[in-house]
């Protein structure tokens, strides 16, 4: 599992600072460039939100190493590819094998470590590590003059040997049925959430995920093209960002345990958001490297504090983990298309000022809203 965090960061980490060139090699505008994040990351929440049930009886595990090595085989292809309408094809394969990645490793940390909040939180810090680590990499790849393209081949290789260590040590176990625990898998997944308390909670959380998808992929952007930022200039930002996030995660993640979801999503839905405003309103490209480390930061308390939540309110932990990822991948979806359009017509800062105003919103939600107890559950 930490073997897989940390490689799933790999691919978002070189992303974020990749995407310029990326977006450059195939000509695509902003708006373009948000409709196939959006097309991508929606088929990936499908796929995720598919897995999570799917994880119930084959286990997540073994569900792990079937998408690590599909995963690793698509990245070499995407890696390959010349034409435009091939890459777009490939990105939206190797999203849904991502998507069964993410519901596969949340899904049994969160299950392994239901009682130790803290300890998840740190484990999610490790995501951050692979996402720093890659974008340092990919930086000083593209700045040596090298292309793009030699990033992901590295990145599958090291998805495939995760893969196989999974595949040897998978055991056949599934989650649902372990230690004698009945799953009733009649109910409807939402009736489930909203009598564990957590519907509420889902709405809130797809919201979160627009500004933190956001920030991955539009901050880099408005530092690389708006204020014309070099490489590592725009790479270091983002791995400024993802070492907050590492640090916030990793050292303060027995503080960060006792914390709520509420409270996780009104700090870092505050700190998010007036980072990101930074950025989008100085002309200095310092400060908003500044701000875009915020942003980073504080969008890095909401995954696994409210997968800790999920993790101790449901009476189906794999599901409902599922459920949770696909509402994240949901989030991404709706903010891609509607942020690249506005950077488009109105201009980059235009749109980074909607994700800054989609984490207050977040923040005051989360303030306004009233927290029930859940119904106790039998397993």
């Amino acid at each position: 599992m930490v073997a897989a965090f940390l490689t799933f960061g790999l691919f978002w980490g070189s992303w974020a600072v990749m995407v310029f060139n990326i977006q450059r090699t195939f000509h695509l505008s902003d708006s373009e460039l948000g409709v196939m994040l959006a097309l991508a990351v929606a088929l990936a929440g499908v796929a995720g939100a598919v897995s999570g049930h799917l994880a119930d009886r084959v286990g997540a595990r073994r569900l792990l190493w079937i998408a690590l090595f599909t995963w690793a085989g698509l990245l070499l292809i995407m890696s390959i590819t010349q034409q435009r309408w091939t890459f777009v094809l490939a990105l939206v394969a190797v999203e849904m094998a991502g998507g069964c990645i993410d519901t596969a490793m949340n899904a049994e940390a969160s299950h392994r470590l239901i009682a130790h909040p803290g300890t998840l939180v740190r484990f999610h810090a490790l995501f951050n590590s692979g996402a720093l680590l890659s974008a340092a990499t990919a930086g000083i790849i593209i700045h040596a003059g090298l292309s793009w393209r030699w990033v992901w081949p590295g990145v599958a290789v090291v998805a495939t040997a995760v893969g196989i260590w999974a595949l040897v040590t998978d055991t056949g176990e599934a989650l649902g049925h372990e230690a004698g625990v009945v799953v009733p898998h009649e109910a409807h997944p939402f009736r489930r959430l909203r009598s564990d308390g957590l519907l509420v909670l889902l709405v809130i959380f797809a919201l979160a995920e627009v500004t933190e998808g956001g920030v991955d992929t539009w901050g880099v952007l408005f530092l690389r093209h708006s204020l014309s930022a070099g490489v590592l200039l725009g790479a270091g930002a983002y791995v400024v960002g993802q070492s907050v996030a590492a640090l916030t995660r990793g050292a303060g993640g027995a503080v960060l345990g006792r914390l709520s979801a509420r409270s996780a999503l009104i700090v870092g839905g505050c700190t998010a958001g007036g980072g990101i405003l930074l950025e989008s309103l100085t002309h200095f490209s310092l400060a908003a490297a500044l701000g875009l480390a915020l942003g980073a930061g504080g969008a890095s308390l909401f995954w696994p504090l409210v997968m800790s939540t999920v993790s101790k309110q449901a009476s189906q932990v794999v599901s409902a983990v599922g459920t949770f990822t696909a509402a994240g991948y949901i989030g991404w979806v709706a903010g891609a298309p509607l942020v690249g359009w506005i950077s488009q017509t109105y201009g980059a800062a235009h749109g980074l000022q909607l994700l800054a105003v989609a984490a207050f919103g977040v923040a005051l939600v989360s303030l306004l809203r009233t927290q029930r107890r859940p119904r106790s559950a039998g397993s």
